[in-house]
């Protein structure tokens, strides 16, 4: 193995290391995701059906309009919630996917920074071509 090669090592091992991050956070969110959307489409059958028994059991229209109106009410502020639940995991990924480019960034600002004072002539180099 050539010097060039082990000096790109370290470069490209942060790179897969901060890939793996983004990946982990990424999937972590998507399992929430997933899992909300699960658990609420659950919830939400087991309303539908409760409703529809609920409903068949009314004996009279204005029994049966009532019951809908509470149903609705119910229904609204789950939904409510619901998009308050999802807002906030939005926001939780946001948060870390945000926090992960931020410290990709500065570990790349850093490395320019290695580069620019690798690149920059010694000071004393142009006394000696004299």
């Amino acid at each position: 193995m050539s010097f060039n090669d082990k000096s790109k090592q370290p470069n490209q091992t942060a790179g897969v290391d901060i890939t793996l991050k983004f990946l982990q956070v990424s999937m972590n969110n998507v399992e929430q995701l997933v899992n909300f959307q699960i658990s609420t489409s659950r919830e939400h059958l087991d309303n539908y059906a409760k409703s529809l028994q609920a409903l068949s059991q009314a004996s009279t229209p204005q029994e049966a309009i009532s019951q809908i109106s509470d149903l609705a009410k119910a229904n609204a502020n789950r939904a409510m919630e619901c998009s308050g639940e999802f807002c906030g995991i939005l926001t939780k990924a946001q948060e870390d996917l945000q926090g992960l480019a931020l410290e990709h960034l500065s570990s790349m600002q850093n490395s320019l920074q290695g580069m620019a004072s690798y690149l920059q002539p010694p000071p004393n180099s142009s006394d000696k071509k004299k």
